[in-house]
């Protein structure tokens, strides 16, 4: 299924889930005890392979509507590692010059933006999308949001709307299976969010892989769908969270998260799996030298 990836795009997946990781990693450990960094994150640990695969297949005229957890994309879409650590400080040399922090993290430069209203970004992206129309152009929107942010009214009226006016929108639900600190099963009759999307005439997917290979392979036909018929998709990844829900302070000491769960998911870590396929493969030495 996957033997006709390139191996610049097996580098290119690799080095950005590599990136993202660093990246949260990094600012996490800064953030104590300087206490100079100016907003709450959430941060994507664990939560890399939708963005580093999804980087593959955006143009620049694309454009990310993201949740607030939304670090990854935004490196993905080719963010600047440095504007986005200067926004965090409060800098007017940051993203948004120093006044948006990271819930609302946006840079009109790469067509990336975020938001910290739950759900809210979703419905924008439609927008976007009735706007390419509109202007007759051929990119696409993309649209990120969480299981938790699935059970606002909102996302309804834009799935209808991007439905009924065939726009050009990619859907995608990161499903780590809590909001906050609420399990699926505590707040929903079907824990699979793709349910609630089919009975507007919207083609879904589901992916309960860790595999980038295998992502890649959905997204390209995925996204050549989008394009060919201007209609849109959604798709739903089960994913994980390996840090707190807002951080960078850890919060799993409320017993929220059984603790087999948390070791389960990081045995299915995507950074730490890709590298060990590549490894086989001995393709990480030569991947280790670029990054």
């Amino acid at each position: 299924m996957t033997k006709n990836l390139k191996y610049k795009n097996k580098i290119k997946i690799y080095y950005y889930l590599k990136l993202i990781r660093e990246t949260q990693n990094q600012i996490i450990e800064r953030y104590h005890p300087a206490d100079k960094m100016r907003c709450p994150m959430h941060f994507c640990t664990g939560q890399e392979l939708m963005p580093s695969v999804l980087n593959q297949f955006l143009k620049k005229d694309d454009a990310i509507y993201s949740h607030h957890r939304s670090h990854g994309f935004y490196l993905a879409k080719g963010g600047s590692v440095k504007k986005m650590i200067a926004e965090f400080y409060g800098k007017n040399t940051g993203t948004n010059g120093g006044l948006a922090g990271s819930q609302e993290l946006s840079d009109t430069n790469v067509n990336f933006y975020s938001g910290t209203i739950l759900s809210g970004a979703l419905s924008m992206a439609v927008g976007d999308a009735y706007a390419k129309i509109y202007k007759n152009k051929k990119s696409i929107s993309v649209a990120v949001i969480g299981d938790g942010g699935m059970e606002e009214g909102i996302v309804y009226e834009s799935l209808n709307l991007a439905s009924k006016m065939k726009l050009p929108v990619l859907f995608i639900c990161e499903n780590n299976s809590y909001s906050t600190h609420t399990h699926l099963r505590e707040r929903v009759i079907n824990p699979k969010a793709y349910s609630k999307v089919i009975p507007f005439d919207i083609k879904c997917s589901y992916v309960n892989h860790q595999n980038p290979e295998k992502l890649y392979v959905k997204l390209d036909k995925i996204i050549k769908e989008i394009k060919k018929t201007k209609k849109p998709q959604f798709i739903e990844i089960q994913t994980y969270r390996f840090n707190g829900h807002v951080g960078p302070e850890g919060d799993d000491h409320f017993n929220y998260r059984p603790k087999n769960e948390i070791e389960n998911w990081k045995r299915k870590d995507p950074l730490i799996l890709y590298k060990k396929s590549l490894s086989k493969k001995l393709e990480i030495l030569k991947i280790l030298i670029l990054v």
